[in-house]
């Protein structure tokens, strides 16, 4: 009988531990080394179903504790939860092309680092970026045009990081980097909450480029005060 009781319990307690959410006692680092082997295990071709399965949507069917928020861009080549091989409530996802910090934006950034307490935002771009594309090639509108007011919001934000991006190299890959860092610094500057909690160490922020043909993801070293530009992505903390 004894012995029918602790293998009760082994299960019972097994299977609470499989339920715990995602988010539970971790911090900004241990969500950003989550992320880094998630990437690498979508490297490897590793992938998880069981995390998108039925059990795990009756896990979070009732409430969702996510370990980090990515913002990035609308591209459908773009997908975070596969490219860092997460499951059903893991991530706090908002996309948005070229990865713009509007302010309905950081209202889901806020909601998620103030309500649902998640300890890591990424701002994340990608090479090949059409958005940033777009804003090399194109210039404000000398008269407003109502029919590309929305799609011009867009390029207005991203034009400003232009004339930051590395002369030498591919441009366009230079722009997406300095893309990241003005939307970084967009970010903090337009949202006195995610400047509070990144000052606080309550939330850490950090900046990430991918790379379409690999799938890898480089992190940029991250943000330790809120105020002036930084470089995102000059140099990795590793990954």
């Amino acid at each position: 009988m004894k012995s029918i009781w602790i293998w009760y319990f082994c299960v019972a307690f097994a299977a609470v531990a499989s339920a715990q959410p995602a988010s539970v006692h971790i911090d900004g680092r241990e969500a950003l080394d989550r992320l880094r082997a998630g990437n690498q295990r979508y490297l490897a071709e590793q992938f998880d179903l069981v995390r998108i399965g039925k059990a795990a949507r009756a896990r979070v069917a009732e409430s969702q504790q996510p370990f980090a928020t990515v913002l990035t861009c609308s591209d459908s080549r773009v997908p975070p939860e596969i490219i860092f091989s997460q499951g059903l409530g893991d991530l706090f996802v908002v996309r948005v092309a070229g990865a713009v910090p509007d302010q309905a934006v950081l209202g889901s950034i806020e909601y998620a680092a103030e309500h649902l307490h998640v300890p890591l935002v990424v701002i994340m771009g990608h090479l090949a970026c059409g958005a940033v594309k777009s804003a090399m090639e194109s210039s404000p509108p000398a008269k407003p045009d109502p029919a590309q007011a929305n799609i011009e919001r867009i390029l207005s934000a991203i034009r400003p990081s232009l004339s930051h991006a590395q002369p030498q190299g591919d441009k366009w890959a230079n722009a997406v980097h300095a893309s990241v860092d003005q939307n970084i610094d967009d970010a903090i500057r337009l949202s006195p909450v995610l400047a509070e909690s990144v000052t606080s160490g309550k939330v850490m922020l950090v900046g990430a480029v991918y790379d379409l043909g690999s799938g890898r993801v480089d992190f940029s070293k991250p943000v330790e005060r809120a105020a002036g530009r930084g470089k995102a992505i000059e140099a990795t903390d590793g990954h």
